[in-house]
């Protein structure tokens, strides 16, 4: 199956070469789940903090994908004043 990923801030090193921060790229799996999904493309669950599956939001790693489905991750986000 083919699902398409957006990934967005840190994560982008991820995408293919020339892929814009934001834009879709597709990732073949064999019947594959979130988790495999971010293993496959090369970073660890930990650097995930926002997933969002055909825009709804989900924590559920072990969550099947179906062919065609739009998966955005987002990185945890750090900086700014904290006082």
């Amino acid at each position: 199956m083919e699902v398409r990923v957006k990934l967005y801030a840190t994560l982008s090193q991820y995408a293919p070469e020339g892929t814009k921060i934001g834009e879709a790229f597709s990732v073949e799996l064999e019947n594959g789940t979130i988790r495999k999904l971010i293993h496959t493309i090369g970073f660890s669950e930990e650097k995930t903090r926002i997933i969002m599956v055909n825009g709804d939001q989900t924590k559920d790693l072990d969550r099947q994908l179906k062919d065609s489905d739009l998966v955005v991750i987002f990185p945890p986000v750090g900086g700014g004043d904290s006082s």
